[in-house]
């Protein structure tokens, strides 16, 4: 019997798109391009070419009214996320919806309600540091099981470079994707801090920001520059911006309109407390300075990162596989760091481009909800929108969402 193909349409010819989500679409045997969208016709007709979409078009409505769609991935600007969701559950279709969900509670609450209402599968992105990455697995059953012992407090500080390096400061382009206003500012770009402590310890209780415009006069890699590569690119595989972007001049003068440098502290529902940063040094770190997320617990530690996928020390030691000398437990990383430059997906590790895809598609084959849904995502949503209504009121910003409703 021939298997159904689902059939997707991309609107948002972008870094991601052509990256990661299009070069595995297009060797899914579970799906079909049907069509793409962009306000840049050379980035649709790039699309055509490389990739197989056999339909272009730059209006988005247009193509939800006319392509024959099953799903639509939304890879815009997060300006547009919300219309662009609703238009497109609205018509009954499936949906994967790259960060971030909304800019706000009520955004957030219409999307869930919306596709709650239609009946339909939506994937809310990233699913790094979400359960649906395996490796979290083993760690998450750990802490059920008590290796850390009461509730203490933990820190997330992401890491930064050790030598000089385009990531510093911040995304060398993209000024509607990273630093507009409606865009959220470096917060809503990095949801994978939240999810990262809500996989491991739970829904979150109450939220207290603060937030600041600390580097208002930026300089990106002009938008043009994208639509010069992509035009001379005639390998499927070979059409990943990233590969060239970190090396091109940032001439483009911008405004930073929204918060680039913003402190969350997190009370979690059980018990948990601690501190996120979001913002990103402009110079570099020594070397061995250990950033990401710490745990600090009464009977253990956990460490996730530095050199391996995490790291426990525990007074339970009767819980721990195995451990060193020290008496650490060590989880190895998948994959080779070594051979994937920043910001590429870790060779041969979890890439949640290809694993979001692959699970969308596998659950509108399968009639079953994602793992990373919308209330996934809408809880997610609220712990970094309190975070913003924090900080603008000075109080604190009790959460009204759950992980399941």
């Amino acid at each position: 019997m021939t298997q159904r193909k689902v059939k997707v349409g991309i609107v948002g010819c972008g870094v991601v798109a052509t990256a990661y989500y299009l070069p595995y679409l297009m060797r899914m045997p579970e799906a079909e391009i049907t069509a793409v969208c962009d306000i840049y016709e050379g980035r649709t007709a790039a699309c055509v070419r490389l990739f197989g979409a056999r339909e272009q078009y730059r209006d988005y409505y247009e193509m939800i009214r006319r392509a024959d769609l099953d799903a639509v991935f939304i890879l815009t600007g997060p300006g547009t996320h919300v219309p662009f969701t609703l238009a497109a559950v609205e018509t009954g279709k499936h949906v994967l919806l790259q960060k971030p969900m909304a800019l706000t509670l009520d955004e957030a609450n219409k999307i869930t309600a919306a596709v709650r209402r239609a009946g339909v599968k939506t994937l809310i992105e990233p699913s790094q540091n979400s359960p649906l990455e395996p490796a979290y697995g083993p760690v998450m059953e750990l802490i059920r099981q008590g290796v850390l012992g009461a509730p203490y407090w933990f820190t997330l500080i992401p890491g930064a470079a050790t030598t000089y390096h385009a990531s510093l400061g911040g995304n060398p382009y993209g000024a509607g994707a990273f630093y507009t206003e409606d865009s959220g500012g470096i917060l809503f770009d990095f949801p994978y801090a939240p999810s990262q402590i809500v996989t491991l310890l739970g829904p979150c209780k109450s939220v207290m920001g603060s937030s600041t415009i600390s580097v208002p006069d930026r300089y990106l890699v002009p938008e043009e520059k994208y639509n010069e590569f992509l035009a001379g690119v005639t390998d499927p595989d070979q059409a990943n911006y990233w590969d060239v972007v970190l090396d091109l001049p940032k001439t483009e003068h911008i405004r930073t309109g929204a918060p680039d440098n913003v402190f969350s502290l997190y009370e979690m529902a059980n018990g948990w407390t601690g501190v996120f940063h979001a913002g990103r040094p402009f110079h570099p770190v020594p070397k061995g300075f250990l950033g990401g997320l710490h745990i600090y617990g009464s009977a253990g530690n956990l460490f996730m990162g530095g050199g391996h996928f995490a790291s426990i020390i525990s007074s339970r030691r009767d819980l721990l596989p195995h451990v060193d000398a020290d008496g650490w437990y060590r989880i190895p990383v998948t994959g080779d760091p070594s051979k994937t430059p920043w910001p590429k997906p870790t060779f041969g590790g979890f890439n949640y481009y290809h694993a979001s895809t692959q699970h969308l598609i596998d659950c509108i084959l399968q009639d079953r909800d994602p793992i990373v849904n919308v209330e996934w995502g809408r809880h997610i949503t609220e712990m970094m929108y309190g975070a913003v209504v924090s900080a603008r009121t000075g109080k604190r910003y009790e959460m009204t969402t759950t992980l399941t409703g």
